[in-house]
């Protein structure tokens, strides 16, 4: 069975979606829970009757039933929503941020993180003049130092950051970074001292990768920091999408274990 086939099954539920707007907000506002048509009324900011109306539909349909006060999905209608409201949150992140996305190399994002990018929703572009850019630098330097969790994949080097690092592990904090081959070299080159110290502490942990991305992000408790390739082959230090909240964390994090259980861990040099 091909795509083709699988749109031609799907047609009629996808254009349910996008003719009836309240038909689809009654669907997302009952994913959370029951409601009642007072509920409802409320939150579309629609006569009862029609809601009402779109409601009697939906029952018929399978995606509602009646509760003990008011109004549920189904297990199907459920589902529907869940599927629904992701992909609205993808709407939006790439909508709010369609230059970032549209200009930069993706490839280093698997396609089932690309599918959940709508955890991203609460990000935004940091850019500007090459002042703006290292101000944002020395922001997110502070945050390193103070982070009590610290996960990166990076194929670039900024001079500040292993020092940063150090203080971070120093504090206490949990560090794992995966970088490619070249930039171990250069790091076992240029910051050995620190490195060879590091390297024997408990809570600090470094992974080679044997392999291009074509991203830099880190991690940090709350938060993600994602630098992307731009499409000419340039790593792009003047863009970056800092994201937050717990969504954006369990993003980041997949994408970094992603890239880890490629890698190969290095406890010495």
């Amino acid at each position: 069975m091909t795509v083709c086939d699988d749109f031609d099954l799907a047609e009629d539920l996808l254009k349910g979606f996008t003719r009836s707007a309240i038909r689809t907000k009654v669907l997302l506002s009952l994913k959370d829970g029951e409601l009642t048509a007072g509920d409802l009324e409320r939150l579309l900011g629609t006569r009862a009757s029609t809601i009402l109306h779109a409601v009697k539909d939906m029952i018929e349909s399978g995606t509602v039933v009646r509760g003990l006060r008011g109004y549920t999905l189904t297990n199907t209608g459920r589902i529907q929503a869940l599927m629904l409201s992701r992909l609205l949150s993808a709407i939006v992140v790439l909508e709010k941020h369609k230059d970032f996305w549209r200009t930069h190399d993706i490839s280093a994002i698997p396609d089932d993180l690309l599918v959940d990018i709508g955890l991203l929703r609460d990000g935004e572009i940091v850019s500007g003049d090459p002042a703006a850019i290292l101000r944002t630098q020395q922001i997110f330097v502070s945050q390193l130092i103070s982070s009590r969790s610290i996960y990166g994949v990076s194929p670039i080097i900024i001079p500040e950051y292993p020092t940063a690092i150090d203080t971070a592990v120093k504090n206490g904090a949990h560090v794992e970074l995966v970088l490619t081959a070249p930039i171990v070299e250069i790091v076992a080159r240029e910051y050995r001292d620190i490195l060879k110290d590091i390297l024997r502490k408990d809570n600090f942990e470094l992974y080679r990768l044997d392999a291009e991305v074509r991203a830099a992000f880190t991690v940090i408790d709350s938060s993600l920091s994602l630098g992307l390739f731009r499409l000419d082959g340039g790593y792009d230090i003047g863009h970056d999408l800092i994201c937050t909240g717990p969504g954006a964390r369990e993003w980041g994090m997949r994408l970094f274990l992603h890239h880890k259980k490629r890698a190969e861990r290095i406890t010495s040099i």
